[in-house]
């Protein structure tokens, strides 16, 4: 490898293995290492969380990820702690306070290039913006669909405080914001903040064919290989309309009868025991597979195996769960909130308002023409 060109702080709230978070740690740890690749140096200060638990992982001092510098800092979230019944509380993210963080930040900073922040509302954003502040170093700031505007509104009175009194004064001095979307774009001006905005959206890795996808998610998962799958995948949230298409399919199964929809991700709010009673209701137990969170060659067989990846979510930055189906020669059916309408154009998936009855229409006619999915899968591949 050659000189290194330029030296990196990825602040981010939390790094791979950290899967149950999301999004963010596939698409942030992809671009940290394909940096390395190219001669860069990164170098990565995050916390030890995985959404509701912690990761068990070497905390304060760096350790080598894929060629990645990481420090891994332990979190403390005394409310948490103090208030574990408090369902908010418990099954949030938090705000990711790591005591060590400081410091270290203050050793290392002077010594970076610049430093790019990967999310808002956390402790190491906050703290690695300061500190490109304090040594004057450029700061490159992220919000990945934090702050859609269907996202602010829920609890959006704290949200709302918090952007006035801490995240608006650290965009309005940041070097460049970066934006995946012309509707993050928006939403950074939405809140009053002319610095200047770059659109750099996320990529995806194209994997190869894979053979026996179908057999293997049967053998793990109980699906039979003719059935219509249709694939949620991410976490069980009320943002990401996990329970909008659950009431969605359940109409839609009386009219499309071998249909299965498969609910893959974390349940963060606890939602898995109250829609099973429901399924035993409606004698669909055996249709709707709850398979908790995927990853692996588990998650790669049930991409490839899926006929339809839905996601009704009330926004997204630019989700890498959709790329993923879609490099996966998988059609997606997206919410307008998913802001990505060129799927729609590309003929590879259809945009359908968060709306039962609409979803149900969509579900039924895409579900009874198969080779029509097939046909907007080939379409998804090639426009990745």
């Amino acid at each position: 490898m050659g000189s290194v060109d330029v030296n990196i702080l990825y602040a981010v709230h939390a790094y791979k293995p950290a899967y149950r978070v999301g999004g963010p740690v596939l698409s942030v740890s992809a671009a940290a290492e394909m940096l390395v690749r190219k001669g860069h140096r990164v170098t990565v200060f995050t916390s030890n969380s995985n959404l509701d638990e912690d990761l068990d992982v070497p905390t304060d001092r760096p350790i080598d990820v894929e060629g990645v510098e990481v420090w891994y800092f332990r979190r403390q979230e005394p409310l948490q702690k103090w208030l574990p019944f408090v369902p908010y509380l418990s099954r949030s993210i938090g705000f990711l306070y790591c005591p060590a963080m400081r410091d270290a930040l203050n050793r290392l900073v002077p010594s970076v290039d610049m430093v790019d922040t990967q999310m808002p509302f956390v402790y190491p954003s906050y703290a690695a913006a300061h500190a490109a502040f304090r040594y004057n170093k450029p700061l490159f700031y992220h919000q990945r669909g934090i702050f859609n505007e269907a996202r602010l509104r829920f609890r959006g009175a704290k949200k709302r405080l918090y952007i006035a009194a801490i995240e608006r004064p650290i965009m309005r001095r940041a070097t460049t914001l970066i934006a995946l979307t012309d509707g993050e774009q928006r939403a950074f001006r939405l809140l009053g903040v002319a610095t200047p905005c770059e659109i750099v959206p996320n990529g995806v890795d194209v994997p190869a064919p894979l053979e026996g996808a179908s057999e293997r998610v049967e053998q793990r998962f109980g699906i039979p290989r003719t059935a219509p799958v249709v694939l949620f995948l991410g976490r069980l949230h009320p943002i990401k309309g996990a329970a909008i298409l659950l009431h969605a399919f359940m109409d839609a199964a009386r009219r499309v009868p071998e249909a299965v929809l498969v609910m893959a991700g974390p349940d963060e709010s606890r939602l898995i025991s109250e829609w099973q009673l429901r399924l035993a209701d409606h004698d669909l137990k055996n249709r709707i597979v709850f398979t908790g969170m995927l990853t692996g060659t588990d998650k790669d067989d049930m991409l490839a195996r899926s006929d339809l990846f839905c996601l009704p979510s009330v926004g997204e930055g630019f989700s890498m769960a959709v790329l993923e189906a879609l490099a996966n020669r998988t059609a997606v059916m997206l919410s307008p909130g998913c802001n990505f309408p060129e799927v729609e154009t590309a003929g590879a998936g259809r945009i359908v308002a968060s709306d039962i009855p609409r979803m149900v229409d969509a579900l039924v006619d895409l579900l009874g023409d198969r080779e029509r999915l097939k046909r907007m899968g080939e379409a998804g591949y090639a426009f990745v």
